[in-house]
């Protein structure tokens, strides 16, 4: 038996291999030679019977760290905020709600259509009733010319519903408006309806004013009258036209008005 083999049977396994790794190539042959002596391997190089963990291998704890590390910077990038697929859930409070409040019907009376009319058909004058508001419309000559006379009740005094027609006659200015109101209420006639004084006037626009005799076709006019119901109601007759027929068709207008009876309905 050689001197290598002889001085490395009482060793470990391991140790005795690598201490027969130190050995010339010729003794570790089974050459005989000058004997060697033999040291101990360094404290460092020796092994120990511990098993060695493997790089790769990682605990449960290590592997979540691991994820959360890689989660947090791709959740910060405005790329990552919203994904195809992702399910989202909101709260959104609900707005209080709104109480609505149920229009007031609007009560009877003569402003509703509560009275009953009865009244002289003038002769050309067309009688057509009421409906809606109208308590009655009449038609002056050809139907189909449209000139109009109409019985509303309504309230106002009977300066503030002349000013009301005088600008409907297309009069902008104040300071001529009210001059021709002046000139209206001071021309005004009163008639006697069952015993109620009425009120009728007529108003002018500005080129029916200046029309002379010759040229009185000329521009547009209102007939109005007023029949006091009570202190806050009246009965408003009205024709908007021509000048001309507003003229030519004055009398049969204030005959119209005198012939107005009314009542309640039942």
């Amino acid at each position: 038996m050689s001197l290598a083999a002889k001085s490395y049977r009482g060793l470990p396994d391991r140790r005795r291999l690598l201490e027969f790794e130190q050995f010339p190539r010729a003794i570790r042959a089974g050459q005989k030679g000058p004997a060697v002596p033999v040291r101990p391997p360094p404290r460092s190089a020796r092994t120990t019977s511990r098993p060695v963990r493997p790089a790769s291998t990682y605990t449960a704890a290590t592997y979540r760290w691991l994820c959360l590390l890689a989660v947090l910077p791709a959740g910060c990038g405005d790329d990552a905020a919203i994904r195809p697929g992702d399910i989202r859930s909101y709260t959104i409070p609900r707005p209080p709600a709104v109480a609505v409040v149920a229009p007031r019907p609007a009560e009877p009376g003569p402003q509703s259509g509560g009275l009953k009319l009865s009244y002289d058909v003038p002769e050309g004058w067309t009688d057509r009733g009421g409906g809606g508001l109208r308590l009655a419309t009449l038609v002056i000559g050809d139907p189909a010319a449209g000139r109009e006379v109409t019985v509303i009740p309504a309230a106002g005094t009977l300066r503030s519903n002349v000013e009301r027609w005088q600008g409907q006659l297309g009069e902008t200015d104040v300071a001529t408006r009210d001059k021709a109101v002046e000139a209206a209420l001071a021309a005004a006639e009163k008639l006697d309806v069952g015993g109620t004084e009425a009120t009728v006037v007529l108003l002018l626009d500005a080129e029916a004013t200046k029309a002379t005799e010759q040229t009185e076709t000329a521009g547009q006019a209102i007939l109005g009258a007023m029949i006091p119901l009570d202190e806050s109601a009246a009965l408003f007759v009205k024709y908007k036209g021509d000048a001309a027929v507003a003229r030519r068709e004055r009398d049969n207008f204030n005959r119209f008005v005198s012939s107005i009876r009314w009542q309640e309905k039942q």
